[in-house]
């Protein structure tokens, strides 16, 4: 009997998925409730919140005043003429910061990313930028340069860069 593999892409994927499952049974609860919300045709509400608050760290002097990294999320997964791999992933993804249990794996907390105030939220991803675990430095990598990469997507700021 072959011993049984699971190679560094599958078991991410795996984690994600656990994570976006305790997003998704407590629906609601982590989201910015009460919050202006723009139209989504291709993300949920909770999902556009949590990347808003990493646009709060990530992008916190972004040079275009008007840039909504939640708005981008969205226009880039309903942007797609067909489903693609990366689509559902960055899905699984978007779902991190408001999972508890990626909070009690990742953090030992009960305080889900988005949950805390900008300058907390910052810390701890600062935290998992430098940990000695991969899994962490993983998502925190994943989660930065997905940011970046919507913000150099926006016609704004590729004007901004002097592209167009």
């Amino acid at each position: 009997m072959e011993p049984f593999t699971l190679s560094r892409n599958r078991f991410f994927k795996f984690t994600l998925k656990c994570f976006a499952l305790t997003a998704v049974s407590l629906k609601g609860i982590n989201c910015g409730a009460g919050l202006p919300l723009p139209s989504l045709r291709g993300i949920s509400e909770e999902e556009y919140h949590n990347f808003r608050s990493l646009q709060e760290v990530f992008l916190q002097d972004c040079p275009i005043a008007n840039f909504d990294l939640g708005l981008a999320l969205d226009n880039y997964v309903y942007g797609h003429p067909y489903p693609i791999d990366t689509e559902s992933v960055i899905q699984l993804l978007a779902s991190v910061p408001s999972s508890v249990l990626a909070a009690i794996f990742l953090d030992f907390s009960f305080t889900p990313l988005v949950k805390l105030p900008p300058k907390e939220r910052l810390e701890r991803l600062i935290a998992w930028k430098t940990s000695s675990l991969g899994l962490k430095r993983g998502v925190y990598l994943i989660l930065r340069q997905t940011s970046f990469f919507l913000l150099s997507s926006d016609k704004e700021y590729q004007k901004f860069v002097g592209y167009l």
